[in-house]
């Protein structure tokens, strides 16, 4: 029994390993698809998902919000807060990119200019088209069955 136990807590390890490097795969390929900046500035105060960005080579996490590439929406609460302090910092001649984790947050917000979420267990990615024009965004090919006229 206690080998069974201890193969199951082995094989659920690998699992959620696997589980971030391919989260992980998955955000560095939207972020440089998104952004011109190499290696790309995330802020995210989520503890899990600043957890999975140490390991990435071409995303750096960033200490604060002002100065990053991309904001990570990864709740309601966070959106409200980015949507505060934008309006605090307007004339900023950076402002970073939002892009959420889930879809409630992009449809809460024509800021967000998309989500990557899981739905029914699998992988959505969802991006809105007026939204990307709004900050000069084209995507390559690859990503243009994601892009969605409006929510």
């Amino acid at each position: 029994m206690k080998k069974i136990l201890v193969l199951f807590i082995l094989s659920y390890g690998q699992l959620v390993a696997l589980d971030k490097e391919s989260t992980l795969n998955f955000y560095q390929h939207i972020f440089t698809a998104i952004t011109s900046a190499h290696p790309v500035f995330v802020y995210v105060e989520d503890p899990e998902y600043r957890e999975v960005f140490l390991q990435a080579d071409k995303i750096l996490l960033a200490k604060r919000m002002k100065g990053a590439d991309v904001l990570l929406l990864t709740s309601k609460a966070m959106l409200e807060k980015v949507l505060h302090q934008k309006e605090l910092h307007l004339q900023e001649v950076k402002k970073p990119l939002l892009f959420a984790t889930d879809y409630h947050i992009l449809k809460a917000s024509k800021e967000v200019i998309g989500a990557f979420y899981w739905k029914k267990g699998r992988a959505q990615l969802l991006f809105v088209k007026s939204r990307l024009k709004a900050h000069g965004i084209v995507l390559s090919s690859e990503y243009q069955k994601f892009i969605i006229d409006e929510l």
